[in-house]
């Protein structure tokens, strides 16, 4: 509604509710209706336009932004943490805290050998203003060590070898002992030199004062037969007819499956057969092919 129209209603109001006539003097009421009018309609009476001014207030510089995090909260004594960060609206960065210097405004830094709890801090700034952002990392001194040592076998024939694997964590060094020496790293693997009897290996691993041990035990087997020649007879007399010995052998006691014969001048046989716990007895077998009976029996483990 145009202001001429709103003030022609506002003066009949007026004249209704005043009880004003025609010939009453409106001036008054004109200038308050006037008044409500430019106040109302944002413009004065008399159809008069009004020309709408220009904002020219320049637009507001964005502020920057800033994320800012570690690969780890918590680290063992040494260790080492992954600081990542990514800026927008920066033209530059700064590390303070448990680092220092200037920054990419994007970037990632690792850092190492960390010995105590360090809050890592941040500030990114640009034409909007500044961002700050920190990241704590807990060094953990008392952090107990783990460790596990084992083999490809449990026992091996003689002069055979077996490997040593060993994994730890929270250690910072170790040393081994028993069928090996040495310092060796605090994750690895070993083999060892040939076995010729059974073996022990140790293994100690240290950290901020404390230690952690581990033992394995390798079981080495012979796997040849040895005996003495018989030299008398059973009633005394001296054995002058010596011919051969027969090796026998089986997966039970006395009740055995197998044997092999050999000449008078043996004194040993070595045992090629699957792995598995075999008895074993020799006897002595004369010119007459007479055969003495079983020797004192041994058992033999094969791996």
């Amino acid at each position: 509604m145009s202001a001429r129209c709103i003030r022609r209603v506002f003066t009949q109001r007026w004249f209704s509710e005043f009880g004003c006539t025609k010939s009453c003097n409106p001036r008054f009421l004109l200038t308050i209706l006037v008044a409500g009018i430019l106040t109302a309609c944002g413009g004065g009476g008399g159809g008069g336009s009004r020309t709408a001014q220009t904002d020219t207030t320049p637009p507001a510089t964005p502020s920057p932004t800033l994320t800012f995090s570690a690969s780890s909260s918590s680290v063992t004594s040494g260790g080492s943490v992954t600081l990542s960060w990514q800026s927008t609206n920066a033209d530059s960065c700064t590390a303070s805290g448990g680092w220092s210097g200037n920054r990419a405004t994007t970037g990632q830094q690792t850092i190492s050998s960390l010995q105590q709890s360090q809050t890592f801090s941040l500030s990114c700034s640009g034409a909007g203003g500044a961002a700050l952002r920190e990241v704590q990392v807990n060094v953990a001194d008392d952090a107990e060590i783990s460790l596990s040592l084992s083999s490809d076998v449990d026992a091996v024939l003689i002069n055979g070898t077996v490997q040593l694997t060993w994994t730890s964590s929270n250690a910072q060094s170790c040393e081994a002992s028993g069928n090996w020496s040495g310092q060796v790293e605090t994750s690895g693997t070993f083999t060892s030199a040939p076995l010729t009897d059974n073996a022990l290996f140790q293994l100690t691993c240290f950290a901020q004062g404390q230690s952690a041990v581990s033992q394995l035990g390798v079981a080495v087997t012979d796997n040849t037969v040895r005996w003495a020649a018989p030299t008398e007879n059973v009633d005394g007399t001296q054995l002058t007819d010596l011919d051969g010995f027969a090796v026998y052998w089986g997966d039970r006691s006395r009740n055995y499956s197998s044997s092999v014969n050999l000449g008078a001048g043996a004194r040993e046989w070595t045992l090629d057969v699957a792995p598995g716990t075999y008895y074993l007895a020799v006897t002595a077998i004369n010119s007459q092919n007479e055969e003495s009976g079983y020797s004192n029996e041994i058992v033999k483990v094969i791996p």
